[in-house]
C-alpha cells in the first residue's frame, strides 16, 4: 500500500510539471470579474414600494431561474464551509488544479470501474464561463481528456486574472442547483424560502449535495448530504436534511415570492432584471389586502390615495391574483356627480344643505298643508338618501359652462363626462378616489402619483373649502376608527363601489356581494391612524333649523354666510317664498301722524331681502317698515338677487287705523 502510494504522487507531480509547461505554452481570452457580474441578469422584475420594499416580483425570463447576484460577504458561512468541503476542500492551496486531485482520480480511473472527477472549484467556473468547456449532456457521459485538458488550462489562466474571493463569489452565483434554478440565491429563496445569507447548515448541506447532481433523486441528494454533514461534524442533523430533501426539493416553486400588488406588477414589469419603485407603501398595502381579503370577493378592487399629496398609497387591482386589474376598469357611474353637482349648486348659492326640493307632482292640499304627506325633502336628505328625482333637478340648476369648467378641473375630459352632462359618464376607482379627495384636502384637486417619476402638478382649487367641509361634514360619522366619511355608488354589472376618506387617506373601493359602508370604514381603520374631523374655515354659520311644515326634525345645518334661515317654510304652491303680509291689491288707510310701524312677512324657504320701492329694506321673514302714504312695491329677493315675489298696496292718511296681522309683529326689531 506505501508503494501504491507513493507511485500517485510521482505520477501526480509528472502530471503536474508537464501540464505546466504545456499550459504556459497557450492562453485563453476570459471575461473580467467585472463583466461576468455585470452581465448577471436577474430573470425576475421586481416591483417596489416607496421605501425598496418587494411588492411582487414576476419571472419574464422563462428558461432559466435567477435572481440577483449575492455578494461573498453576504453569504451564509454555513454555505462557504459546505461548498468547500463538498467540493474543493485545497481550494485556497491550488492555483486552479489540484494536482494530487488529479492524479488520484486519473489512478482510479485507470484501474477502476467507478469513475471519479477531479475538478476544482475554479475548473468548474471555467466551464461555467465557456460553453465549450462546459459537461456533456446525457447520462453517464464525462469531459474527454481534450476537454479536461483545455478546462484545465483555462482555470489556471483564471487563477492568474482572478483572485480566489471572486472566483468563489462567481462560481456560487452562476452554478445550477436544480431545475432551472441558477445561483445560490435562487436555490436557497425558491427551495427553502431563505436568502443565501440566511442559510443554515441542513440546507447548505442539500445545497451542496445539489452540485454533483442538480436533478438526483431527493432520497440520493439527501444522503450525500447527510455525509457530507457528517464531515462537517453535523452528523445529528441527517433527519432533518432528509426531511428537508423529501418535502422542498421537488415542491413547486414556479410562482411569486411576493404578492402584494400582482396586477399593477403586470401592468409596469416587462423585461427580466427590470426594478419599477412606486410611490405605494408596502405595509399599508399588505393590511389593506388583508381586510380586502375578508371580504370572499376575489374580484374587490381598491385603491388608496395620501390627501397631503395624492399620492397614491395602496392599489390592490383585485383581491385574488387570478382576476384583472379593477381599478383602471372605466365604469358607468352615473351617482359619482351627485355631490359634485351639490357642491357646485351651494356655491353658486342656487340652495343651501337646508333647501326644500320637490319629489314630484304631488303638492300640498291647500285647504289642509300640515295634514298632506310630504312630497319635499330637504337638500341634505336627498342627498344622503340617493333620491334620484331630486338631484337630477339640482343638476338643472346649475349653470352649464359652471359645470363643465368644475368637471375639467377634475381632470375629467371625455365627452360622457363633460360634453353631455346629462350623460352617466364612465369613470374608474382612482378617478373618484381623485374627485373625493378633494373634498378632504380644502377643495383642491391634484392628480393621483403612483411613480417618484411623475411630475409633480400644482394643486388646482375646484371647490370652495367652505364647500368641502359643508361635503365632508354631510357624509361623516364617527365610530371606533375615528372619523370617517363614506359614499355609496352602483354599477351597471351590479357591483357596489364605495368611496370615504379619513382626514389622512381616501379610499375607493369596488366590492360585489353585500359589503358596504361598515367594510369601507373598517378598512380604513386598519390602515392603523387616528382620524380627526376637519376644522371648520372661515365663512360658515351653523344654526338651528327647523321646518314647517315638520316633516323633517329639527337639526343644525351649515351654511354659507348670507344664506342661513332658521325657519324653513314649505309652500303649498311649490314656490320657494311669497309676501304674506301685506296683500297684494289692498288699500289701506291708517291714522294722521301714525308713529306704528308695521310688521311686513313672508314664508319662504330661503334667506330673504326685502326693498320697498326699489329700496332695501332688510333681511329674514319679518321686517318692520312705517307706512308712508302713496302707492307702494314691495318685493322679496334671494341671496343671487333673484326676486321672489313681489306686492303693490296703496296707503291713506287719516280714518280708522288699519289692523296689524295677529301673529307677534310686536316682536319684530325696527330695521
Amino acid at each position: 500500500m506505501k508503494s501504491l502510494a507513493i507511485r500517485r504522487v510521482w505520477v501526480g507531480m509528472l502530471l503536474a510539471v508537464a501540464c505546466q509547461i504545456a499550459f504556459a505554452a497557450e492562453t485563453f481570452r476570459l471575461p473580467s470579474f467585472e463583466q461576468v457580474r455585470a452581465q448577471h441578469v436577474s430573470s425576475d422584475a421586481l416591483l417596489l414600494d416607496r421605501n425598496g420594499v418587494v411588492l411582487t416580483d414576476l419571472r419574464i425570463e422563462p428558461t432559466v431561474r435567477r435572481l440577483d447576484w449575492v455578494p461573498l460577504q453576504a453569504l451564509s458561512p454555513a454555505m462557504r464551509e459546505a461548498l468547500l468541503r463538498a467540493e474543493d476542500h485545497r481550494f485556497f492551496e491550488h492555483s486552479g488544479v489540484d494536482w494530487l486531485a488529479f492524479a488520484g482520480a486519473a489512478w482510479q480511473n485507470l484501474w477502476s470501474k467507478n469513475k471519479r472527477g477531479a475538478s476544482t472549484l475554479t475548473m468548474q467556473l471555467a466551464g461555467l464561463l465557456d460553453p465549450a468547456l462546459r459537461m456533456p449532456q446525457g447520462r453517464g457521459v464525462r469531459r474527454s481528456y481534450t476537454q479536461k485538458w483545455d478546462q484545465g488550462r483555462a482555470a489556471i489562466e483564471l487563477e492568474h486574472q482572478w483572485n480566489k474571493s471572486q472566483i468563489l463569489e462567481a462560481y456560487l452565483n452562476l452554478a445550477p442547483f436544480r431545475g432551472d434554478l441558477q445561483g445560490v440565491e435562487a436555490a436557497s429563496e425558491l427551495l427553502f424560502g431563505v436568502s443565501a445569507s440566511q442559510l443554515n447548515t441542513s440546507q447548505a448541506s442539500l445545497l451542496a449535495a445539489l452540485l454533483r447532481g442538480p436533478n438526483a433523486q431527493p432520497v440520493l441528494v439527501a444522503r450525500r448530504a447527510c455525509h457530507l454533514a457528517e464531515t462537517l461534524g453535523k452528523g445529528a442533523l441527517c433527519g432533518e436534511i432528509t426531511t428537508l430533501a423529501t418535502t422542498r426539493l421537488d415542491a413547486p416553486r414556479n410562482f411569486p415570492r411576493h404578492a402584494l400588488a400582482v396586477q399593477l406588477a403586470r401592468e409596469h414589469l416587462q423585461h427580466p432584471g427590470q426594478r419599477v419603485t412606486t410611490l405605494v407603501d408596502a405595509a399599508i398595502q399588505a393590511r389593506l389586502l388583508t381586510a380586502l381579503s375578508r371580504l370572499q370577493d376575489p374580484a374587490a378592487s381598491a385603491v388608496l390615495l395620501d390627501n397631503a399629496s395624492g399620492e397614491v398609497l395602496a392599489w390592490i387591482g383585485a383581491a385574488s391574483p387570478q382576476h384583472p386589474d379593477g381599478v383602471l376598469t372605466p365604469r358607468a357611474l352615473a351617482e359619482w356627480a351627485w355631490p359634485a353637482q351639490v357642491a357646485l349648486a351651494l356655491e353658486q348659492r342656487q340652495l343651501t344643505l337646508a333647501s326644500p326640493m320637490p319629489l314630484g307632482a304631488t303638492v300640498f292640499d291647500p285647504r289642509d298643508a300640515m295634514a298632506a304627506p310630504a312630497s319635499w325633502m330637504s337638500l341634505r336628505a336627498a342627498l344622503t338618501g340617493h333620491q334620484t328625482g331630486v338631484l337630477l333637478n339640482v343638476q338643472k340648476l346649475n349653470p352649464r359652462d359652471a359645470w363643465l369648467d368644475r368637471v375639467h378641473g377634475l381632470g375629467l375630459v371625455s365627452a360622457g363626462l363633460a360634453e353631455q352632462p346629462d350623460v352617466p359618464g364612465e369613470l374608474n376607482l382612482l378617478q373618484l378616489a381623485a374627485i373625493w379627495r378633494t373634498f378632504a384636502a380644502n377643495g383642491q384637486y391634484l392628480p393621483p402619483r403612483l411613480m417618484p417619476t411623475d411630475s409633480l402638478a400644482k394643486p388646482r382649487r375646484v371647490w370652495r373649502p367652505e364647500i368641502a367641509f359643508m361635503l365632508q361634514d354631510l357624509y361623516a360619522s364617527s365610530g371606533t376608527g375615528g372619523w370617517q366619511t363614506a359614499w355609496q355608488l352602483h354599477t351597471l354589472d351590479g357591483a357596489t363601489v364605495w368611496v370615504g376618506n379619513t382626514d389622512h387617506h381616501t379610499l375607493a373601493l369596488l366590492v360585489h356581494g353585500a359589503a358596504g359602508a361598515a367594510d369601507l370604514r373598517g378598512m380604513l381603520a386598519a390602515i392603523g391612524m387616528e382620524s380627526h374631523a376637519p376644522q371648520m374655515p372661515e365663512g360658515l354659520i351653523n344654526i338651528l333649523v327647523r321646518y314647517e311644515p315638520p316633516a323633517e326634525p329639527m337639526h343644525r345645518e351649515w351654511f354659507l354666510s348670507g344664506t342661513e334661515i332658521g325657519v324653513v317654510t314649505v309652500l303649498s304652491d311649490g314656490r320657494p317664498a311669497h309676501i304674506t303680509y301685506p296683500l297684494a291689491g289692498d288699500h289701506y288707510v291708517v291714522p294722521v301722524e301714525s308713529h306704528d310701524r308695521w310688521a311686513l312677512s313672508a314664508e319662504s324657504c330661503e334667506s330673504l331681502r326685502w326693498f320697498m320701492d326699489g329700496q332695501p329694506l332688510g333681511s329674514g321673514t319679518r321686517q318692520s317698515w312705517l307706512p308712508q302714504p302713496g302707492k307702494h312695491r314691495l318685493s322679496i329677493r334671494n341671496v343671487l338677487d333673484q326676486e321672489l315675489d313681489s306686492v303693490e298696496f296703496s296707503v291713506q292718511a287719516g280714518g280708522i287705523p288699519v289692523p296689524e296681522p295677529t301673529d307677534d309683529a310686536d316682536e319684530v326689531p325696527a330695521s
